[in-house]
Formats: structure tokens, C-alpha cells, sequence
């Protein structure tokens, strides 16, 4: 399913949890690790970097994808220079990944905008699929087991929110053929926006629409061979 993915990296604790995690997906058929490290010239305090910065670069991105290669991953590595989310997106564009993984830090999606996030600006525009992982959620679940365990359950229950459209149909589809990393149950989840409803007649009756909609959409995914249920909420999406 996830055959070869791309890893960007950065050399912090946070970016060696998420290829810690990476490994964990194995069991889903990953057989092909690409490490990219972009240094960001823009941020750059001295251009172009000296050749001692440049020399630790290439040891550190190494050292990883050494120890990937003993664990029996086929890998590449790749030091590029420019805007990182680009660089990042013109290699996905220019290879077939079946993935690109990710860090975060969480942040609302108004402050990553304003604060251009590379995490949120490759999973805006790419057009290969993109797994993003919250760096606080890997650092909580280090302390109880470990991260290639974790990883190997990610996939086993999914909360699939939907608004009924072209896009929602779009992504069941991609759901159902998750089957194969691993997912064994899914929520159906769909919001009715008391932004977009003047009156308690015209909620109550959106909302007898949504769990109809949503118990057939959930019937599909049941008759696909998962365990289904379904949630049907009034408030903000």
C-alpha cells in the first residue's frame, strides 16, 4: 500500500520521530525511503553555507539513511537548497511516491497560513497524498510504547468526516482501499453547520437528512467489509 514514501527532515528530535514512525509502516508494504533535507535559503544567515555546515548536513542525513539501509529499507537521500515546501513538492511531482509523511506542530490552520507552515503548504498543494503527524502526539506516545508499534495501529480505526460531496465520494473511495494497511473500523461523521440553518425546524430536519445520508453512506463501507458506525453533530465543522 505504501510502498515507497517521501520523508522530509530536518535533523531535530521531532523530524527522527516521525522516520522512527515511518519505519513502523513496514508491515503495510514499505519497502523505499527517500530522506530529503532543503536547506531554506531565504532563512539562511550566510550564503552560501561554508563547506564545514555543508559536510555536517551530508553526515547527519547519511547517518540515517545508513541505519534505514540496515533495517532492510531501499533508500535515497537528497540535500536541495531553496523554499522547503517547494523543493519538497517538485520532488513528489518529478517521482511516483505512494506517500508523503510529514511532521506538524498543531498549530490552527489560520496561523499556519500566516505563519507559512511547510507542513501545511505541502499538504495544501500536493497531488500526492500526504500523512501529517502532530510532533506533540509522537512525544506523548514515545512514553508508552514505542513508535514503530504505534505506527503499525494507525490505520485500524478511521473517522471519516463528510459532507456528502464530490470530494467526500472521492476520499470513500480512497478509504475503502485502506482496507489492505490495516483499517478495520470507520466512523462516519457528518456536521450539521449551525452557521448555515436559521431555524429549529430547518436543523432538526438537515439533521434527519444527515443520519439518513450518512447510515447509507456507512452501509457502503459496511457491504466493502469494515465494522461501521455512524455520528451525526450539530455545530461548527
Amino acid at each position: 500500500m505504501f510502498e515507497k514514501v517521501l520523508v522530509p527532515i530536518d535533523f531535530s528530535d521531532e523530524s527522527d520521530r516521525v522516520l522512527t514512525f515511518t519505519k513502523g509502516l513496514k508491515p503495510f508494504g514499505l519497502k523505499e525511503i527517500t530522506l530529503v533535507h532543503v536547506v531554506d535559503v531565504g532563512r539562511s544567515v550566510v550564503y552560501p553555507l561554508p563547506g564545514a555546515i555543508s559536510a555536517a548536513i551530508e553526515t547527519r542525513i547519511e547517518e540515517r539513511r545508513a541505519q534505514l539501509e540496515l533495517e532492510g529499507f531501499t533508500t535515497q537521500s537528497f540535500i536541495l537548497e531553496g523554499s522547503p515546501s517547494d523543493e519538497v513538492l517538485k520532488m513528489a511531482r518529478g517521482d511516483k511516491y505512494s506517500l508523503i509523511i510529514t511532521g506538524s506542530h498543531g498549530k490552527r490552520l489560520l496561523e499556519e497560513i500566516l505563519l507559512g507552515s511547510v507542513s501545511e503548504a505541502i499538504s495544501r498543494e500536493s497531488k500526492t497524498p500526504v500523512l501529517l503527524i502532530r510532533y506533540d502526539v509522537l512525544k506523548d506516545i514515545e512514553q508508552v510504547q514505542p513508535l514503530e508499534e504505534y505506527a503499525a495501529q494507525t490505520f485500524r480505526k478511521v473517522l471519516f468526516p463528510s459532507d456528502f460531496s464530490r470530494c467526500s465520494k472521492e476520499a470513500r473511495e480512497v478509504l475503502k482501499g485502506l482496507k489492505n494497511a490495516g483499517v478495520k473500523e470507520v466512523v462516519g461523521l457528518h456536521i450539521v453547520d449551525t452557521k448555515r440553518v436559521e431555524t429549529e425546524t430547518e436543523k432538526d430536519e438537515q439533521l434527519r437528512a444527515c443520519k439518513n445520508d450518512t447510515n447509507e453512506m456507512m452501509k457502503e463501507l459496511g457491504e466493502a467489509g469494515f465494522r461501521v458506525s455512524s455520528l451525526c453533530r450539530v455545530g461548527t465543522r
